[in-house]
């Protein structure tokens, strides 16, 4: 799945000590850096297209907003950030450029494969809010939404499958045998925390395959049918 090499990873922490989730990273060779001084020192020597990954405890409207004015002169860098919480007003960004990625600490073993999609150019998308890990069955069927989807092929089936994580806005499942695409219409149907089954009305934002068959989902949620 993963063909691109990737040569060189700035990790800007000032722990400077590379998260555990991302050392099974294949093919990445590490660059770590203490603070913003040593960062800007050390691109002025880089060539070619530029990754970075941030780690902070909150992501802060005025360090996104430098983040983002670094684009304007380095055409090529990518900022990757790995945060705990996002102060609410860093919303008035979205949607972020796209030489930027924004994931939670909690995604955990997640994070290593949305940060591999991105340094090979596959899409991936930015956390508004945070995902919590959850492991519960699901039902995925056909949508109400629609009687086909939008690849022009109807999505007759009825599977069961494993919720991985969950958050306001979406999930990510993992099931068998369904040959979904993105931005295909499907029903979740799930027990919520008082045990009630809830149906959402959802779309598959991305997919990734397995190497058993099964494919895992990233689904946003439409809207919710008690």
């Amino acid at each position: 799945m993963f063909k691109k090499p990737v040569q060189q990873l700035h990790y800007l922490s000032p722990r400077q000590q590379i998260p555990s989730v991302l050392k099974g990273l294949d093919g990445v060779k590490w660059t770590c850096i203490s603070n913003l001084e040593s960062l800007k020192n050390h691109l002025k020597s880089s060539t070619g297209e530029i990754f970075v990954i941030v780690q902070l405890q909150e992501l802060t409207h005025r360090s996104l907003q430098a983040f983002v004015e670094w684009l304007k002169f380095k055409v090529k860098i990518n900022f990757i950030f790995i945060v705990q919480s996002i102060e609410s007003t860093c919303f008035k960004f979205y949607p972020l450029p796209s030489q930027i990625l924004v994931l939670f600490e909690s995604e955990g073993k997640r994070i290593q494969d949305a940060v591999m999609r991105k340094l090979v150019g596959l899409p991936v998308q930015s956390r508004k809010q945070e995902r919590l890990p959850v492991q519960s069955q699901v039902m995925v069927k056909k949508s109400a939404l629609t009687e086909e989807s939008p690849t022009g092929k109807s999505v007759q089936f009825l599977r069961e499958g494993q919720m991985q994580d969950f958050s306001k806005s979406g999930a990510m499942i993992q099931v068998e045998d369904t040959k979904l695409k993105a931005k295909d219409f499907v029903s979740l149907m799930y027990q919520n925390r008082h045990g009630h089954w809830v149906a959402v009305e959802s779309q598959v934002r991305w997919v990734s395959e397995l190497n058993n068959g099964n494919q895992v989902l990233g689904v946003q949620f439409l809207a919710v049918k008690a």
